[in-house]
């Protein structure tokens, strides 16, 4: 036994050791320290309806500022269409293109048969040039001016960053939309809040607390576990059985508690390590050892307990020696997951 656990160690802290810590590259999307709040406005769709700043709540949008011809902004729509593709079909997720030059409705809905735009998910808005600017400057903190010097193709002074916009209305990012790979720089920061918008949904209890409740799970039944051992080895069997049992029934609640999160809350979409260089090596490592041993544990936990209960105290003494540490292991692994997760500013 005393050989696994080193083995276990050793793995654990040999990894990181060996790995080369790489300097993270600068990354293509700017995160604004101070989020700005989306103001007020009232534009018009291509379908004829209106949209407001009040329908944008609940959802993680990705804004484009655009017009149809323009010799910048044909080099953001592959990114716009990729990221629909992406999130098709996913309510919590929408796309808002803004025209900055063309008017007419006709034109947005050619522009969007181009695009193959899901009308029920990408928004295209216009209106009149000086609302529509007015609506780009105030409500959306973004520089737009006409070119004082037009030619075709580059009628409107504008950038062509992609922007995103938190399911409470704050604009809290943005990257270069035309570069290749422009899609996959902005989906990291889209899944980042599409987790924190579900991890503060309340189900009743907000998603966020979930979590920190299964590290207090993990961390009650380490201490039942280990009161178990000190009792059975005291000779009170009957405190032993006691502290077991509990231990046996608080591993079943938490892993109710964690299908929960993990196919309810985050709808099966993996909580992402943000760690860079060697400690990625030791996450992973405490991870995979957790879940593996966790898979083991469990057919193990519930053996020993009929064992114990029939009295088959041979048998149960036998598998209980190897089930108790990797038990405790799992236990104590799963709140130093979480501590890396939740806890730690990387």
């Amino acid at each position: 036994m005393s050989r696994i656990i080193a083995t276990l160690l050793l793995l654990a802290f040999a990894l990181p050791v060996a790995a080369q810590d790489k300097k993270p590259q600068e990354s293509p999307y700017t995160r604004l320290d101070s989020p700005l709040r989306v103001g007020e406005f009232n534009l018009g769709e291509r379908s004829g309806e209106r949209v407001r700043d009040l329908d944008l709540a609940g959802k993680v949008w990705i804004v484009q500022f655009f017009y149809p011809g323009c010799n910048r902004c044909i080099k953001t729509a592959p990114a716009m269409k990729r990221l629909q593709e992406i999130y098709r079909g996913k309510n919590d997720v929408g796309l808002l293109s803004i025209d900055l030059w063309t008017e007419k409705i006709e034109t947005l809905q050619d522009y969007s048969a181009y695009c193959e735009a899901d009308a029920r998910q990408w928004l295209m808005l216009t209106g009149p040039k000086a609302k529509v600017y007015s609506v780009v400057r105030d409500s959306f903190h973004t520089l737009v001016a006409a070119n004082p010097e037009p030619t075709a193709g580059d009628m409107v002074l504008h950038r062509t960053d992609i922007w995103l916009v938190d399911a409470k209305g704050f604009m809290v990012g943005y990257a270069d939309g035309a570069p290749e790979g422009a899609a996959d720089t902005l989906k990291e920061e889209i899944d980042r809040l599409r987790t924190r918008r579900r991890l503060e949904e309340r189900i009743p209890v907000a998603g966020a607390d979930l979590p920190r409740f299964n590290a207090l799970l993990n961390s009650t039944c380490t201490i039942l576990l280990l009161l178990g051992w000190i009792a059975i080895r005291l000779r009170y069997e009957t405190l032993h059985k006691i502290a077991m049992l509990l231990a046996l029934a608080v591993s079943m609640v938490f892993l109710a508690s964690y299908l929960f999160f993990h196919f309810v809350v985050m709808e099966m979409e993996p909580t992402r390590f943000r760690g860079e260089g060697a400690i990625r090596y030791v996450y992973f490592t405490i991870l995979l050892s957790h879940t593996i041993l966790a898979i083991v544990v469990a057919p193990m936990a519930i053996t020993i307990t009929v064992q114990g209960l029939r009295n088959a105290l041979a048998a149960h003494v036998k598998l209980a020696r190897w089930t108790l540490p990797i038990w405790l292991y799992v236990s104590v692994t799963g709140v130093a997951v979480y501590w890396m997760l939740y806890r730690v500013e990387w």
